[in-house]
C-alpha cells in the first residue's frame, strides 16, 4: 500500500535559520563559535565548528515553517533522504524495530578489515518518527559512476579487482545464520517475499534472521537448497558505482551505503551484480561495471548462479 511516512522522509531535516537545522524530533545541528555545554557531539569543517544538541520545544515548533529542501541532495521514494551539512552527510532512513543500524555495520566492518569507510559522527533512532539518522563525515572524492568515462579499461579492471578483493576479505567472516552483523534481519529486497497489500510502502522489510533450516522453511523447502548451508558470508550487497568513492584517477577512497550488508548464501555474492539495476552506470555502457565486478568476483571464487536466484524468486512468490 502506497503510504508516505509522517512527517514525510524529505522533511526529516529542516533548515530553520542561516546556520541552524532541525534533525527530526530530537536534535538540532548548528554552526557555533564555541561548543555549548549541552552539545552531544561537535566537529570542525572548513574552519567552522558545528555541533548537535537536543532540541527545545520552541525549536521543534519552529521547524514547521522551515525549509526542508535546503541542503538536501538526495531523496529516494518514501523512505530515504540525505542532506549535506557542515562537511557531513545526514542520512535518514525509514526504521522499524529489529533493524540493524548502518553505524553498527560500519563499526563491524572496521573491526574485521581495513576497507575504507566513512567516519561516523553521530547516529540515533527517532522512534516517534520511525526513522534512523546517521551523520557521516563526507569522503573526499567522486563516485565511480561520475568518473567512469574518464578511466582506462585497465584502470576500471583494477578497481573491479580491488572491490572483489574487499568482498573476499569480508566473506572470510562467516555465520551459521543469514543475518546482519548484530543478528538482525537483512535488508535485501531481492531475496525477501512480497509484502502484504496492507503494509505501508515506506516500512522496511527484513529477511531473517534464519538458520539453514529456517531458511529452507521460509523458501518452502526449495529444491536448490539441497543439504545444510554450513555458513553464510558477510557481504556489502550494494556495490554499485554510486557507492564507491574514488579520486579522479580511480584510486578508491571509500565504500559507502552499508545498510544492506549481512551474512548471505555464497551464491549471492557473485549473482547480485547481475540482477540489480543499482550496479548500472549512466550512459550507453550501463552494464559495464556489473559485468566487470561479476567477473572479478568469479576469479575470487564467487561464481554467479542465476538458476538459484530464479528458484529463490519463485519460492518467495515473485
Amino acid at each position: 500500500m502506497f503510504c508516505p511516512m509522517h512527517p514525510p522522509v524529505e522533511d526529516s531535516v529542516v533548515r530553520t535559520g542561516q546556520n541552524h537545522w532541525s534533525l527530526g524530533s530530537l536534535y538540532v545541528c548548528e554552526l557555533v563559535s564555541g561548543v555549548p555545554d549541552d552539545a552531544v557531539i561537535s566537529w570542525e569543517a572548513d574552519g567552522n565548528t558545528y555541533c548537535i544538541r537536543e532540541s527545545s520545544t520552541d525549536e521543534q515548533a519552529s521547524a514547521v515553517s522551515g525549509d526542508s529542501g535546503s541542503n538536501r541532495f538526495h531523496h529516494a521514494g518514501t523512505s530515504a533522504a540525505v542532506w549535506n551539512i557542515g562537511g557531513t552527510f545526514v542520512k535518514v532512513k525509514a526504521w522499524r524495530r529489529g533493524m540493524e543500524l548502518e553505524s553498527d555495520t560500519i563499526r563491524f566492518v572496521n573491526s574485521i578489515s581495513s576497507i575504507p569507510t566513512p567516519e561516523i559522527v553521530f547516529s540515533w533512532v527517532d522512534t516517534d518518527w520511525d526513522r534512523s539518522f546517521l551523520v557521516l563525515k563526507a569522503l573526499e572524492g567522486r563516485t565511480l559512476d561520475q568518473v567512469w568515462e574518464s578511466l582506462s579499461a585497465d584502470r576500471s579492471m583494477q578497481i573491479a579487482d580491488t572491490i572483489a578483493q574487499f568482498c573476499r576479505t569480508l566473506a572470510f567472516s562467516t555465520s551459521k545464520m543469514l543475518m546482519t552483523a548484530n543478528g538482525n534481519g537483512a535488508l535485501e529486497p531481492f531475496l525477501t517475499d512480497l509484502p502484504q497489500a496492507s503494509e505501508p510502502s515506506w516500512k522496511p522489510r527484513t529477511l531473517g534472521p534464519f538458520s539453514s533450516s529456517q531458511l529452507r522453511s521460509y523458501l518452502s523447502k526449495a529444491t536448490f537448497l539441497e543439504g545444510h548451508i554450513e555458513s553464510f558470508h558477510f557481504y556489502h550487497a550494494d556495490l554499485g558505482p554510486s557507492n564507491i568513492i574514488v579520486t579522479e584517477d580511480g584510486s578508491i577512497v571509500g565504500i559507502i551505503d552499508w545498510e544492506s550488508a549481512a551474512f548471505y548464501p555464497k551464491f549471492w555474492l557473485g549473482t547480485k551484480p547481475l540482477v540489480s539495476a543499482g550496479f548500472f552506470l549512466r550512459g550507453a555502457e550501463k552494464r559495464a561495471w556489473a559485468a566487470l565486478l561479476a567477473s572479478a568476483l568469479e576469479r575470487e571464487g564467487f561464481s554467479p548462479d542465476m538458476s538459484k536466484f530464479q528458484a529463490w524468486e519463485k519460492a518467495v512468490g515473485k
